[in-house]
């Protein structure tokens, strides 16, 4: 591919920025960006009209030159604009921040909540924290694809 047709694919990408209290914690370019909003999961591509929208518990998937990587996102609110989508989370996990035994554990634990038919308020609360951890689990066994997917984007410039 000649360097200018590789300037023009670049140009069509868009520039995810995922702030969390701690700071900015994630930039990167990406063809396309998929993110679960509580009324349904959300795909950005490069030009998408401007649009802000409330984030629920879900995977966070950026789609870029073929490859995929997950994040977990635990609520926060988008900014989508025709180049850039701007993402304030309480909560961004990578793959390898997630701890595995914990998320499985969670896991096992409220699931047995739910057999022991616990009064509806638990119920409410332990489906939430379920979610979370089954998200964590989905985004953590990636861990080795993400892994390969960062030493190929190292090796391109941007």
């Amino acid at each position: 591919m000649s360097e200018q047709a590789a300037k023009k694919v670049n140009d069509k990408k868009i520039t995810l920025n995922i702030t969390t209290p701690r700071g900015l914690k994630f930039v990167e370019k990406a063809d396309m960006v998929v993110m679960r909003c509580i009324d349904g999961d959300l795909g950005v591509l490069y030009g998408h009209a401007p649009l802000s929208a409330i984030l629920g518990d879900g995977i966070l998937r950026i789609y870029n030159n073929g490859n995929v990587k997950k994040l977990a996102l635990f609520g926060g609110v988008v900014e989508i604009g025709k180049n850039i989508v701007n993402i304030f989370s309480t909560i961004a996990q990578r793959p390898e921040e997630i701890d595995l035994e914990r998320a499985e554990a969670d896991r096992q634990e409220l699931e047995s909540i739910f057999r022991e038919k616990h009064v509806e308020h638990q119920i409410q609360s332990s489906l939430i924290l379920l979610r979370r951890a089954l998200v964590r689990i989905e985004v953590s066994m990636d861990l080795e694809d993400v892994e390969l997917f960062e030493e190929e984007s190292e090796k391109r410039e941007f």
